[in-house]
């Protein structure tokens, strides 16, 4: 029975790794950890967020300038209060109505998701190279498991071999487990992923989600509207054609002409941040109760356990 202790050590090893890689989740945190990435990725760049803030800029700009300066001037025009031309475009343009006075709140959340992604792109960074920046980490759990699996067949050839093979398999892989994850700088990527899961999980849920894309729809229908019906209308109103208003606009309203061309593009933009959120939420909800760290210390426990027992086989074929 004695010969089996070192090779039931080594073979309790192998079974501890494949029961964390299953019993964590990890064949299913493993896909959704990648396919979340890879669809956050676009938006975590310099460019991107420098894009999402100006829009956002733009926008607030816009509505600003048409509550303080061009409502105003347009009532003048018409020869209404200002209450009077509220009245009429909350009657007449309600979706206008509803998107100015939903901008606000709706661009301080948006505002705050950019500056969220903003401050985490270098904990992004280090999660999107785990286990490397060429393979995904879809490896993990499936290297966990062979890594196990190999130990449990080394405890055996250890048990059941003769000579000292199996104990300086047995060596070998608790090196190759000890030293992968400082190679591959595992701890510092691990606990990038777990700062960054950290940052996400106060505000990242369904009525983010709901919330965003009940105001893109808002804002998309205001611009729509403005665009469409009470740009036109109002120039009628004023003895304008279409080019008259547009050259209107510019002169007097350049905030707003910048943001009825701009908006197309912005409303895009937003569109595929929330979407990437939305398609997510399945995704973060199965990696979000996981802990990378732990895993990753995981595996250098085994490696240097794997290392202790190998020795000790050598040790004692030598004194067999």
């Amino acid at each position: 029975m004695k010969k089996w202790i070192l090779p039931g050590l080594v073979m309790l090893v192998g079974a501890a790794l494949i029961a964390v890689a299953v019993f964590r989740n990890l064949f299913a945190v493993g896909p959704a950890f990648e396919s979340m990435i890879e669809d956050f990725r676009p938006w975590l760049t310099d460019d991107s967020i420098s894009a999402l803030r100006t829009d956002l800029d733009g926008l607030e700009g816009a509505v600003t300038e048409f509550e303080t300066a061009m409502a105003p001037a347009l009532a003048g025009q018409l020869g209404m209060t200002p209450e009077e031309f509220g009245a009429m475009v909350a009657a007449q343009f309600p979706a206008v109505a509803t998107g100015m006075a939903t901008v606000p709140e709706a661009a301080g959340s948006f505002r705050g998701i950019v500056d969220l992604l903003d401050a985490q792109q270098d904990n992004f960074v280090l999660a999107d190279e785990i286990p490397t920046s060429d393979l995904p980490a879809t490896t993990v759990p499936w290297g966990m498991v062979a890594a196990g699996g190999l130990a449990i067949v080394l405890g055996v050839l250890m048990a059941l071999g003769k000579g000292r093979t199996g104990a300086v398999a047995v060596l070998v892989l608790g090196i190759l487990l000890l030293a992968a994850p400082f190679v591959l700088s595992l701890p510092d990527k691990a606990q990038g992923a777990d700062d960054l899961n950290a940052a996400l999980k106060p505000v990242y849920n369904a009525e983010l989600v709901g919330g965003a894309s009940g105001a893109l729809e808002v804002i998309g229908a205001m611009g729509n509207e403005m665009s469409e019906t009470m740009l036109p209308g109002l120039g009628a109103m004023l003895g304008m054609d279409e080019t008259e208003v547009q050259a209107f606009l510019g002169q007097n309203f350049p905030a707003i002409a910048a943001a009825m061309t701009s908006l197309p593009d912005a409303m895009g933009r937003f569109t595929g941040m929330v979407g990437a959120f939305a398609d997510n939420l399945d995704n973060y909800d199965t990696l979000k109760p996981v802990a990378f760290v732990p895993i990753v210390w995981t595996l250098v426990a085994a490696g240097g356990a794997l290392v202790i027992l190998g020795g000790l086989g050598l040790m004692r074929r030598k004194t067999a």
